[in-house]
């Protein structure tokens, strides 16, 4: 299903319409969440306010909001089916949906675009920044419309681990242990995506590389690599329990109860596997799960134990480091010249990531008991955003100073996270 194309000046009127909307409905609100808003939305959250949290001071730095100015925030609400969009410059909700039911959220390259993942209800959602640029050839002018659903698909059954990396985005069904592939760039053109076929349901991971999806089914401990067809070209054995994939330059490695997988394109057409064994003298229970990687780090970052794996595809090596707690989240900043860790007793981290060497650390959220909801992370551009759901907050650090700059109060337990920008552009 394609949507018929629009002449040009209607485009531009419309962004425009969208803009000077969005322009009134900011000078028009009085507080945080305007009465639209409120009117549209009828949600309950008296539970989510056990404490009376002060957050005056929060909107009152307007050096900062100068400096953040065309960026967004999109917030999960934790066990609950609602999204709000931030505006970061002044704190103020922007937007408020409803979505088919609880939902993990995925940044994506394109900070337009943000997906979140409904398991239970076999359904994502593509929510829209809302911002535009318009081109003058020396310079592009931000406009700032209202954020929006996109879309909402059906890509399988139980969509589970999504990998989003260039131009793909790929979801992996663990009812089926199908695979729903998408070229980004046909987000809110087109609803085709390529459909691979699932070996088994039950769990798994996926990750694309060129013109391939490579697939780990955890119950056989089995990586496939198979064309955009279907066909299978290569399937690699030895990753007990596979879970957690991140791509590196040649290939994709995947998180293994003994250790890393390594799984390497050659020339030719050819992939051939290496296994990365957990380093002897490892703690008990300790693997990687978790993996993530950036085009500006030769090193992948996984979790291990009570602390982190360095992974070198090249050197075939893993190396653990031992952090202050377990690491609950994961990122890179600066290019991928900094790792950013949230571990469980609620300090932030910024590491070097070839050495694994912490730099600076900073207290964002308390320490993790057992059955607290987690806390999350995005970091995006100069700063890192935390969701605290125990205290209905979003602690905004900057990556150089690492201190705390904010804390953004929320009608709601914030869930998962994800930042929205353009780059370059710039009010006008």
């Amino acid at each position: 299903m394609r949507h018929p194309r629009r002449p040009l000046a209607l485009l531009l009127a419309l962004v425009c319409f969208v803009g000077l909307t969005a322009a009134f409905a900011q000078s028009s609100s009085a507080s945080p969440r305007s009465e639209a808003t409120s009117a549209e939305h009828d949600h309950d959250h008296d539970g989510d306010h056990d404490e009376d949290h002060d957050h005056d001071e929060d909107h009152d730095d307007h050096g900062h909001a100068e400096g953040v100015a065309g960026t967004r925030l999109l917030v999960a609400e934790a066990n609950g089916a609602t999204l709000l969009v931030l505006d970061l410059a002044s704190g103020a909700e922007l937007a408020r949906f409803g979505t088919p039911g609880p939902g993990t959220v995925h940044q994506l390259p394109d900070p337009q675009l943000a997906v979140v993942v409904h398991r239970d209800d076999d359904r994502v959602t593509f929510v829209h920044s809302g911002l535009t640029e318009i081109d003058h050839g020396d310079h592009a002018d931000l406009v700032e419309g209202l954020p929006y659903v996109l879309q909402t698909l059906n890509v399988g059954r139980r969509p589970t681990h999504v990998f989003a990396r260039g131009n793909d985005l790929a979801f992996f069904n663990e009812g089926d242990g199908s695979v729903a592939w998408f070229d980004r760039r046909l987000l809110g053109v087109s609803l085709d995506y390529v459909a691979l076929e699932g070996r088994e349901p039950g769990a798994g991971t996926v990750a694309v590389q060129g013109r391939h999806a490579y697939l780990g089914v955890e119950r056989t401990g089995t990586v496939a690599v198979v064309e955009r067809s279907g066909a299978t070209v290569a399937t690699f054995e030895g990753c007990p329990g596979v879970d957690g994939q991140a791509p590196w330059a040649s290939g994709v490695a995947f998180g293994c109860s003994d250790g890393v997988l390594l799984v390497e394109a050659r020339s030719g057409g050819t992939f051939a596997a290496h296994k990365v064994g957990n380093p002897a003298g490892s703690t008990e229970g300790a693997r990687v799960g978790t993996l993530v990687s950036d085009p500006g780090s030769a090193i992948l970052i996984g979790d291990f134990g009570q602390g982190i794996a360095l992974v070198d595809p090249m050197a075939r090596s893993l190396t653990p480091v031992a952090l202050s707690a377990s690491p609950v989240a994961m990122g890179f900043a600066e290019a991928g010249e900094v790792l950013i860790v949230l571990a469980a007793d609620g300090l932030l981290h910024a590491l070097d990531p070839a050495s694994g060497a912490v730099l600076r650390s900073v207290a964002v959220v308390e320490a993790l008991a057992s059955g607290d909801p987690r806390p999350t992370m995005t970091v995006l551009g100069e700063h890192v955003y935390v969701a605290d759901p125990l205290h209905s907050e979003i602690v905004e650090v900057h990556v150089d100073a690492f201190e705390v700059e904010r804390r953004l109060g929320i009608p709601f337990a914030p869930g998962g996270l994800a930042g929205f920008a353009i780059g370059g552009a710039a009010l006008h």
